[in-house]
């Protein structure tokens, strides 16, 4: 193995882009066989990346949700075919938006059939990612801040969808109302449920939905990207997806370490079983979640973004199904996904590998994801 080029890749082209510094763990077989950091934490101070740094790590949060949803469906709680209002009651009656040639919305109707628990793990539910709604503000202020998770999911069942369930993939809000799903099925908050059933079993003592403050002295450095002055320091707290006090975001509320969300890639990419030997998962399960769930027509909505060209969708990741369409030199069946701000998240059960990258600006994913996905695989050979 030489990491040579990877060590040049997040040195040298990440800070051409302006990305202010990267934390990237790789395993294989349950041995970590790279860890690098690059750049700086806070570039204005000139402050260089720590690997004991906290990140959020937005939509990465959707890979451990869908974690969770296939381990009710392994033990028989959920069904992917029962429907979403059997655990929520509200969403029984959805409507769809009904809109003029031009696209406005012109007013709704029923919705031609139920939305089901498969439409939220497939994002075919029909749901988008508004979250500045008044609904949402609603049960904010009703709630006084706490805007717990089964509140807003209730809230999002009264706005209009954008398609009938089960039409068409649109990247939404589904898998947190999955989280809702979730809460109701186990009697317990998501935060405690992943907790006890995934981060507890794989040694994950530094992930959750809460915030820890005793912490703050190593909470990554926050960027925004401004097209004018490159990368902007926000607060850490300003995700945008984390709508109260007890809301566990089951599609992007997630805080965590290098360290510790490389342990789940690890354990997705060696068939359920942690680096401990604790198992979370079948790997009949594991493969299953790695399956294309979409149709051909559904597909093409995936590939408007270029760092998903070549992929399926299948429970909260995408995964290679064609290696010839960007040049892809992953595995066929390599699954993945990332976060708003540039975390990145890979297992390859085929070479049982894994992969956490870790950044707080984001803006380059196309750029980024499909160089850095094959440096890994050139790297190791």
């Amino acid at each position: 193995m030489n990491f040579q080029p990877l060590k040049d890749f997040l040195d040298g082209y990440l800070s051409m882009l302006g990305i202010p510094g990267s934390d990237t763990s790789i395993y294989l077989d349950h041995k970590e066989i790279f860890r690098y950091s690059a750049g700086y934490d806070n570039k204005l101070l000139k402050t260089p990346m720590r690997q004991d740094l906290i990140y959020n790590i937005y939509s990465c949060t959707k890979i451990a949700t869908m974690v969770a949803t296939a381990q009710l469906i392994e033990r028989g709680e959920i069904s992917l075919l029962d429907p979403v209002y059997a655990y929520i009651p509200e969403f029984r009656d959805v409507r769809v938006k009904v809109t003029d040639e031009r696209g406005n919305v012109v007013g709704s109707r029923p919705a031609a059939r139920p939305m089901l628990i498969k439409h939220l793990v497939s994002m075919t539910s029909g749901l988008n990612y508004n979250v500045n709604v008044d609904s949402i503000k609603d049960a904010v202020a009703r709630t006084e801040g706490r805007a717990p998770t089964i509140e807003i999911c209730r809230a999002l069942a009264g706005e209009l969808l954008e398609f009938d369930p089960g039409d068409e993939f649109n990247y939404s809000l589904s898998h947190d109302v999955m989280g809702g799903v979730i809460e109701v099925a186990t009697g317990e908050s998501l935060e405690e449920y992943m907790r006890k059933n995934i981060f507890a079993p794989l040694g994950m003592s530094e992930t959750s939905f809460i915030p820890d403050y005793s912490k703050r002295h190593r909470f990554a450095t926050h960027y925004s990207f401004d097209p004018k002055t490159g990368a902007t320091i926000i607060p850490f707290e300003d995700i945008g997806f984390r709508f109260g006090s007890e809301y566990y975001g089951g599609g992007g509320g997630l805080i965590s370490t290098v360290d510790d969300y490389v342990l789940l890639m690890d354990a997705l990419a060696n068939g359920g079983v942690g680096k401990n030997g604790n198992r979370i998962l079948a790997s009949a399960t594991v493969d299953l979640m790695r399956t294309n769930i979409l149709t051909p027509e559904q597909t093409k909505s995936l590939w408007v973004n270029h760092s998903r060209a070549g992929y399926g969708y299948g429970w909260g990741v995408r995964m290679c199904v064609d290696k010839t369409y960007s040049g892809n030199l992953a595995s066929l069946g390599e699954f993945e996904w990332d976060g708003k701000r540039l975390c990145f998240a890979m297992a390859d059960p085929e070479r049982r590998l894994a992969v956490f990258h870790a950044e707080h600006m984001g803006e380059y994913h196309d750029i980024v994801i499909p160089r850095l996905r094959n440096l890994i695989y050139s790297c190791i050979e």
